[in-house]
């Protein structure tokens, strides 16, 4: 995936040979092709068990397969259940990752395979081109005992537990959905994202568990530390933790969104819905910036994985806008709209020239296929101009 940005403004200083007045006019907007995406149901997804719930938008690996995280219903009476009127009869759901291929039937890898871990759960997901790896928290026994608490009016409770450690741990499956072994990482910081390189060795996006500062790490495929990578100083925040209110008091903590996405044979660490640029980090463990500034003050919700340059979506009031930016350059070289109403608006990824997205319909599974088509005219990437009339071409590098 590839993903950039770029919005010029020329500043002309014009200095009087009476003093060192300068003049300086509001920024030049940029022109570039504008189109409307539009999606069609390309049919229902097949080999699921059932549908309950689904995470979106999905991301896809290098050959277009989507991965979706899911919640399924459990097993009643041997049988997968979505009917409604029976959920409540069902014990706790099955959390899975489901793979959908461009074509053929779909691959669940559920966590219930994982007899040799305990409380199970999902962190993340990466798909290499032979096999799906899931970051999982867990704790590699079951030792019951009592747990204590106490409720907000001060009164003392007792629960029955599971007392063991948790541990991170990779947990890798064939490309089949069939369990082959699990790698317990080195608990030097808190994980949050991971992806492996074809070499085999892992990067790991996290933070530090006592100041929160975010930390970049390569680790062997043993699980084994192999280094820390420095990030320059302000081109992520001090702290990874805030408030939904954005005020930095409360007790409303949350973790700052973040992916990371393959391109080519490096991967770029996207802080999502911040100000903080991409960093693009190869096998070698070198980060390359790649600042961002898109018009009017937008921020990159999601970097949507692609073969061909890289897509930003950014979400507005109204619409939902995506741009195509060069990898190369950070230049926009294209932008995409999508109407609120709009089958396919959460993209899993751009293969081969289509826009691939999903859509949970009546307990079954939709694959979408959307295409663009250009605008009455091309737009500006200033907000306030996006009706302009004119257009130049983008620089495709």
């Amino acid at each position: 995936m590839r993903g950039l940005l770029l919005c010029l403004s020329l500043a002309i200083s014009l200095s009087s040979s009476y003093g060192q007045t300068v003049f300086k006019p509001p920024p030049s907007t940029i022109h570039v092709p504008s189109y409307r995406l539009s999606f069609e149901r390309a049919g229902q997804v097949a080999g699921l068990t059932g549908v309950w719930a689904t995470e979106v938008p999905a991301e896809c690996g290098g050959d277009g397969t989507a991965f979706l995280n899911m919640l399924v219903p459990a097993a009643l009476d041997g049988q997968s259940i979505v009917s409604s009127t029976r959920m409540s009869k069902l014990g706790p759901p099955v959390e899975l990752i489901v793979a959908v291929p461009t074509s053929g039937d779909a691959n669940e890898f559920r966590l219930d395979q994982i007899t040799d871990l305990y409380d199970v759960h999902l962190k993340d997901a990466y798909a290499s081109e032979s096999d799906v790896v899931l970051l999982v928290i867990a704790a590699p026994e079951d030792k019951r005992g009592k747990e204590t608490f106490t409720t907000a009016d001060g009164t003392d409770h007792e629960l029955d537990a599971n007392l063991a450690e948790r541990h991170d741990y990779l947990v890798i499956f064939d490309r089949q959905g069939n369990y082959k072994r699990k790698i317990q990482i080195d608990d030097v910081i808190a994980l949050h994202r991971f992806a492996e390189f074809a070499s085999g060795t892992f990067l790991v996006f996290g933070f530090d568990r006592q100041d929160h500062s975010p930390k970049l790490a390569m680790f062997k495929d043993d699980g084994t530390l192999l280094k820390f990578l420095d990030i320059t100083k302000g081109d992520a925040p001090k702290s990874m933790f805030g408030t939904l209110n954005g005020t930095g008091k409360g007790p409303a903590i949350y973790v700052a969104p973040a992916q990371l996405v393959p391109y080519g044979d490096s991967i770029i660490v996207v802080q999502n819905r911040s100000k903080f640029p991409l960093l693009e980090v190869s096998q070698g463990g070198a980060i390359r910036v790649i600042k961002t500034k898109l018009p009017g003050g937008a921020q990159i919700d999601a970097l949507i994985p692609s073969d061909n340059n890289l897509y930003a979506r950014v979400d507005g009031p109204r619409i939902r806008t995506i741009y195509e930016l060069s990898e190369r350059s950070g230049k926009i070289l294209s932008r995409f709209q999508i109407g609120n109403n709009e089958l396919g608006a959460d993209l899993a990824c751009v293969h081969e020239g289509e826009f691939l997205s999903f859509e949970q319909r009546e307990g079954t599974l939709v694959r979408l296929v959307g295409t663009a088509e250009p605008a009455v005219a091309p737009a500006s990437t200033d907000p306030k101009t996006q009706n302009s009339s004119s257009a130049s071409s983008a620089d495709k590098r």
